[in-house]
């Protein structure tokens, strides 16, 4: 057992969320009732799994949460597999896993703005990272989550995930189809969250990051919010520029506009994961 003063998420409470998210524009959610590996691939056949990564997305397995989840464990007869590229968000139920060809092929005519066949529409998803096996917060912090959740909105709308990255963040979960990833989620907030999601809104204090953008434009969007007070899918980016450490975007809500710059700077040592003692750096993104 970790003592409390040592689990990753209460060392690293100070760390500033934005900038966070993982990065990947398309993602991929099989269903897998469990137990989940450390790492998902490894659940799934070594050569399906080598295939799959092929793919140019992010690939995690999924379940519902135990009051709604089939019996039994790993794949189920006829899996759900869920698809969010483009702003948009499908999914399925197949007869076993699909080829990561036919996959591919249902990720291209998404992508395109057509539903591929036999798939669906979701209005909204969030999907809330219990995992377990890779850090210990992901379940302690995740689960609670999952429980406000369901007590207050559809339970069809959410689903239990792996890894989505920063654990340190739990409890942390992915919204779809906005593909915004959130963070530190207390429940005091989870009725804000859940009603934002749920109208294509965000909430911008609880923002990791949009995973279509990278770290130092996840980073932007959420200073842009903030200073024009936007929660809706009106803002949008209009351009960026590197300079070295610093990042430059022009964003824009109808006739108003604001000009972020954000700098890339060395955070400091931090326990990354509960099951690691050793200290590592990660790079912290901060508005000049």
């Amino acid at each position: 057992m970790v003592d409390d003063e040592r689990w990753c998420a209460v060392l690293n409470a100070d760390e500033a969320l934005p900038g966070s998210a993982p990065v990947a524009d398309t993602h991929v959610f099989l269903e897998h009732l469990g137990p989940w590996p450390s790492s998902p691939l490894e659940a799934l056949d070594l050569n399906y799994a080598a295939e799959l990564g092929e793919l140019d997305a992010s690939i995690a397995l999924v379940r519902r949460p135990a009051p709604f989840r089939d019996a039994g464990t790993g794949i189920p007869d006829r899996p759900y597999v869920i698809v969010s590229t483009a702003g948009r968000v499908a999914a399925t139920r197949t007869s076993g896993l699909p080829h990561p060809s036919t996959l591919a092929d249902s990720i291209a005519t998404l992508a395109r703005g057509e539903l591929p066949a036999g798939w669906k529409y979701e209005p909204w998803l969030i999907l809330v990272c219990t995992h377990a096996r890779r850090d210990a917060c992901c379940a302690r912090l995740g689960r609670p989550l999952i429980d406000e959740l369901l007590a207050i909105t559809d339970q069809e709308r959410i689903w239990e995930t792996t890894h989505l990255g920063g654990h340190r963040f739990a409890p942390t979960c992915l919204a779809l189809p906005s593909q915004v990833v959130y963070g530190r989620v207390a429940s005091d907030r989870v009725p804000e969250l859940a009603a934002a999601v749920a109208s294509g809104e965000v909430v911008p204090d609880l923002m990791r990051g949009r995973t279509t953008y990278v770290p130092a434009l996840q980073a932007a969007e959420v200073v842009a919010r903030t200073r024009l007070d936007i929660r809706d899918e009106t803002l949008e980016l209009v351009g960026s520029t590197v300079d070295g450490d610093r990042t430059s975007s022009i964003w824009r809500s109808g006739d108003t506009r604001v000009d972020v710059t954000i700098e890339k700077r060395l955070g400091p040592p931090r326990q990354l994961s509960c099951g690691k003692d050793a200290l590592e750096v990660r790079p912290a993104f901060v508005a000049v």
